[in-house]
């Protein structure tokens, strides 16, 4: 199931708006065939005004209007929102993708009749710029439905398909992963300062080495090992800069850090 009429969104944060932009942009929809819903009215009519899609007045509106719903509310109001959609069985076949993180498919399935398909989504927030990084999970799934969830998401980046139980690293991995990198660059900016480089300049040359480093990767099949030994001079400045990475543990606090996002995501599912 490729095809599909309408596309719901509930809700018009950061996520969801990325979401409507990305679908009317890459012209995977048409703006009169997506529906936006949000209990913050302001956030319905910017959409509306920015992009040309439809408003509901009511949440139930989307389940009525929409062959494909995506959930983009907070995962702690969730249970406060759905029984508002009052979604009903019909002759369509009707696909939920949820992108909320920590509610199971389990807890979506509580909410909406036998006869639709519940998809687990985990995007990251590059989405809003094209480039997310976006797991969809399979588990149950025939191969149309992952189809047409891979189909919404490829508009915003790239999709890869895992597992229920991979999700929780999923979510610690790729969708915190942003922050790491940006801590990350930020080290680097100010280690420029530091060297006696001006902040614009230093973060010039940070964001664009970045840049560079992973066209690199992109362009090879060498993983970054291998190019890192490229830039490793034997008794040069980069192998004296690797070994104080090295001895400070650097990757062991990278692992950390994403095994302790992982740990919360399954402390809010509840696992």
């Amino acid at each position: 199931m490729v095809d599909f009429q309408n596309i719901g969104v509930l809700g018009c944060g950061n996520m969801g708006a990325a979401l409507a932009r990305s679908l009317v942009a890459s012209g995977t929809a048409q703006a009169k065939d997506v529906y936006v819903y949000d209990t913050l009215a302001p956030a319905m009519e910017a959409l509306k005004k920015e992009l040309g899609v439809q408003t509901t007045v009511q949440a139930h509106d989307l389940s009525d209007r929409c062959d494909v719903l995506i959930l983009a509310v907070k995962p702690q109001i969730f249970h406060h929102v759905a029984p508002g959609l009052n979604p009903k069985s019909g002759p369509r076949e009707r696909v939920v993708l949820s992108v909320m993180a920590g509610v199971t498919s389990e807890d979506i399935r509580a909410h909406f009749p036998d006869d639709y398909q519940i998809v687990r989504v985990m995007p990251n927030l590059p989405l809003s710029v094209g480039e997310g990084a976006t797991a969809i999970e399979t588990d149950g799934h025939s191969e149309a439905t992952l189809l047409l969830a891979e189909h919404i998401f490829k508009a915003a980046g790239r999709t890869v398909r895992v597992t229920s139980h991979q999700m929780d690293a999923v979510t610690g991995l790729s969708g915190s992963g942003p922050a790491y990198v940006f801590e990350f660059l930020e080290g680097m900016i100010l280690a420029g300062v530091k060297a006696g480089l001006p902040r614009d300049t230093s973060a010039s040359l940070v964001m664009q080495t970045v840049k560079g480093a992973l066209k690199l990767l992109e362009s090879s099949k060498e993983g970054p090992p291998a190019w890192s030994a490229k830039v490793s001079s034997p008794g040069g400045t980069t192998i004296h800069g690797l070994h104080v990475l090295e001895t400070a543990g650097f990757k062991g606090i990278l692992i950390a850090a994403v095994e302790a996002a992982v740990a919360r995501s399954r402390e809010l599912s509840g696992k």
